[in-house]
């Protein structure tokens, strides 16, 4: 369904009952590395996952594409579907997204669900990696760009048993106009650190990563988890950066003893 949220439109997928979740996609990706899981989260849970602006089926508008932007627009949505408080949950880039919605509306949580993220701001080297992106993008196209970035998102054994996967993501990505790869790497960048902000965060909490994810390491994931006050760590073993897509029916296990943890 279509959902108008601060003068654009997000295409969101609404389904099932119970405790509202509210669920954010990563980068350069869509809701649609949800649809394994969908069945499973559906039986349990008032399942919300939007495009962000910028990808999927969601308006692509020019500008406005940092952090607290993309935030600001997940408040909208849950203001226009009634969601008073509920679930958060965020792969990637959309684990920034979720923290600076935390950062804003701490209240609004129940529970908050961080997949194969990171709290800390980008260190220096990985500021001039996204800088060198956008030089990228602009200079040569985003697509090119893609052919060298998507592969990261999936462990080596992934890629090995089911190139089919690769190929799904890349298509994903390819739906992604150059200005919106662009202004997420700027927005990425600009974000603040959210560290200082985990342990302020006194609700149920899953942190979710891939044993074999090089973008955000199991190590991450542990430092998040032992910050959080209330978390449990949940390493997914053969998965890399995307695990709802290299093992859905071991996160979606995950998810759905945490959320029925939460009754």
């Amino acid at each position: 369904m279509r959902v108008a949220v601060g003068g654009i439109g997000l295409e969101v997928e609404d389904h099932g009952s119970g405790v509202p979740f509210v669920l954010l996609h990563g980068f350069p990706l869509s809701s649609a590395i949800w649809d394994p899981l969908r069945p499973a989260l559906a039986e349990v849970a008032r399942l919300v996952t939007p495009d962000l602006r910028g990808f999927g089926d969601s308006d692509k508008p020019a500008t406005n594409y940092g952090m607290a932007e993309l935030a600001a627009d997940v408040i909208a949505l849950a203001d226009a579907l009634a969601l008073d408080r509920f679930v958060l949950g965020g792969h990637s880039m959309g684990g920034y997204v979720a923290l600076r919605l935390a950062a804003a509306t701490p209240e609004r949580l129940a529970g908050l669900i961080l997949i194969d993220t990171r709290a800390e701001a980008d260190s220096p080297e990985a500021a001039e990696r996204r800088t060198a992106a956008i030089s990228a993008i602009d200079r040569d196209g985003g697509s090119a760009w893609l052919d060298g970035f998507v592969p990261g998102l999936l462990s080596p054994s992934t890629r090995e048993r089911a190139p089919r996967l690769l190929a799904e993501l890349r298509a994903l990505a390819a739906a992604v106009p150059d200005h919106v790869l662009a202004g997420c790497q700027l927005g990425m960048r600009e974000r603040p650190d959210s560290r200082s902000l985990l342990a302020r965060l006194d609700v149920p909490a899953l942190v979710l990563v891939g044993a074999d994810d090089a973008v955000t390491p199991p190590a991450v994931a542990a430092v998040m988890a032992a910050t959080l006050p209330q978390a449990t760590l949940t390493v997914i073993p053969g998965a890399g950066h995307t695990p709802s897509v290299e093992r859905p029916i071991q996160v979606a296990e995950a998810i759905v003893a945490f959320l029925r943890n939460l009754g």
